[in-house]
């Protein structure tokens, strides 16, 4: 008959997990020296480095997004601005366009030249087919 056991491998792969957390916090304790900064006795610090580090380098992530979606606002406004300017003076400069060619302002301009405008209407000329 079969006897019940526990299941070894979940066991030593949950033990090599701790240990391997272990190893990263002894390593670092023994890089850096947490023990003596936090004190012998106070090991929670030295226990979830790896939270702790996950945890800041998550606020560093979030402050670089931060600033780039400010810089990208600033960007944006100063942007919209120059449109808004851009548009203005197309509007002055097609308004002036308009107006340059209506038929007062042309023959004011020619005046300067000594050129006027002809006070008799035009001649239609017509032309004979057999005169062809």
């Amino acid at each position: 008959m079969a006897k019940n056991t526990f299941r070894e491998p979940e066991r030593i792969a949950k033990q090599k997990k701790q240990r391997r957390k272990i190893r990263l916090a002894s390593w670092l304790n023994d890089f850096i020296g947490l023990d003596r900064l936090f004190g012998e006795d106070n090991s929670w610090p030295i226990r979830h480095i790896d939270r702790i580090l996950w945890v800041t380098f998550l606020m560093i992530v979030y402050i670089g997004l931060n600033h780039n979606a400010e810089r990208l606002v600033r960007r944006i406004q100063r942007t919209k601005l120059q449109v808004d300017e851009l548009r203005s003076q197309a509007t002055v400069l097609q308004a002036d366009f308009n107006k340059s060619g209506k038929q007062s302002e042309i023959s004011r301009r020619v005046a300067a030249l000594g050129l006027a405008e002809s006070q008799t209407p035009p001649h239609k000329i017509v032309v004979k087919s057999n005169e062809h």
